[in-house]
């Protein structure tokens, strides 16, 4: 556990690329292949930029400060309690689904190759007090087990891009849209796979706040996921032609409708199981780094000690809502996860904007300082709006919703 500028980019990386990877290409099967790279290098260069925007701002305050009391100290009362809200709604949302999610893949795992019977709901509980106690204990342990998940991840990943690549046709990627509303409903999808900034203020303390570090982790971190997506991109919409995906689309199949196309694809059930462990494990990473994130943000809130009294108090109130939902109101989260874009295009682009802007009126010389002036920043803050529109026009039904 020496290197951990090395673990901290496999928490952004493991973070970032979660199961809604295998839900991109539906979302941009209706986009030209042109339109669907520039999206996601657009989105990676946006994320990435803010990431280090964050990074900026840390300069001037000490590495365990959280992202609350860093709004406050810049945004005063207003900018702490929206930073606190869309903090709040997204990860505890996320939190949610991925313990829903982990609990019935544990029960389903426990009956089908141990023969152990095991209700969903036990499963739930399991996975909470497993995977909440690793947080619980801190970032190392949490570094040491993301490690050796995301090896495993990437392995997988490489397996199903192996296994797609001889069936990719030039003629797939060059097909024409099939609705061009689809260009605007893919742009919160593809943004959302990038988010990861929950995390920075998690891995800002763990690094003692080295900005040479920093910078290496969130451009190498978010880089990862890009090569990543754009294979996937590549080797899933080459290998299935425009006229499956246009069924799928129109059966709104979803996840399991994308599989059956893949298996008749390759005709392999070796792909299949690939992608189910890819899918379990990017649930196990990507509850890793959103967790921590939540933890040590209700940690700064609260004004919790990092001794053990005070990380269990700060492990209940980051566990005992999501499990609870997870248990007694799925559909709630399930709906609030709708609404994610939203709360990260608050948290991830509009709020970095706005520190960065503020703490430079406050200290105009600074020791290091990412590129770009107010113009960028108001293009940033441009961004996070326009995104929030796009999924408010989705959500009245005035653009097709996809993924």
């Amino acid at each position: 556990m020496k290197n951990r500028t090395l673990g901290s980019v496999f928490i952004v990386a493991g973070t970032t690329i979660g199961a809604g990877m295998l839900a991109m290409p539906l979302a941009s099967a209706g986009v030209r292949m042109g339109i669907t790279l520039l999206l996601l290098i657009g989105m990676w260069a946006l994320m990435c930029y803010t990431a280090l925007l964050l990074v900026e701002v840390y300069q001037h305050v000490p590495a365990d400060t959280g992202l609350g009391s860093l709004a406050r100290r810049y945004l005063g009362r207003p900018g702490q309690w929206l930073t606190g809200f869309s903090m709040l709604f997204l990860m505890y949302a996320l939190t949610a689904a991925y313990i829903s999610g982990a609990g019935e893949l544990l029960a389903a795992s426990f009956s089908d190759w141990l023969a152990i019977p095991l209700s969903p709901s036990t499963g739930v509980l399991l996975f909470t007090v497993v995977a909440g106690a690793i947080v619980c204990i801190g970032t190392t342990m949490v570094d040491l087990f993301n490690r050796l998940l995301f090896s495993a991840k990437i392995v997988l990943l490489l397996v199903m891009l192996a296994l797609l690549m001889p069936h990719v046709h030039q003629a797939n990627l060059l097909s024409m849209p099939l609705e061009q509303g689809l260009a605007f409903s893919a742009i919160p999808v593809i943004f959302t796979s990038f988010g990861f900034h929950g995390s920075v203020p998690s891995i800002v303390s763990y690094l003692n706040g080295d900005i040479r570090k920093l910078r290496l982790v969130f451009i190498t971190g978010s880089a990862i996921p890009l090569v990543a997506y754009l294979f996937w991109q590549l080797a899933t919409l080459g290998a299935i032609d425009s006229a499956t995906f246009n069924h799928l689309l129109a059966n709104h199949a979803g996840l399991n409708g994308l599989l059956q196309a893949v298996r008749q694809v390759v005709a392999s059930p070796h792909v299949e199981l690939a992608v189910h462990l890819f899918a379990d494990l990017a649930l196990a990473t990507s509850f890793l780094g959103v967790s921590l994130g939540l933890f040590d943000y209700l940690s700064d809130m609260f004004q919790r000690s990092r001794k053990v009294g005070g990380r269990l108090q700060s492990g209940l109130i980051t566990f005992l809502p999501p499990l609870a939902f997870a248990l007694f109101y799925p559909q709630g989260f399930v709906m609030a996860l709708g609404y994610a874009g939203v709360a990260l295009a608050i948290l991830a682009l509009i709020i970095p904007a706005l520190l960065v802007w503020k703490s430079r009126e406050q200290t105009p010389r600074q020791p290091w300082r990412v590129a770009g002036g107010k113009p960028l920043l108001a293009l940033v803050v441009a961004c996070g709006v326009g995104i929030i529109a796009i999924q408010a026009l989705m959500a009245a039904g005035l653009l097709p919703e996809v993924g």
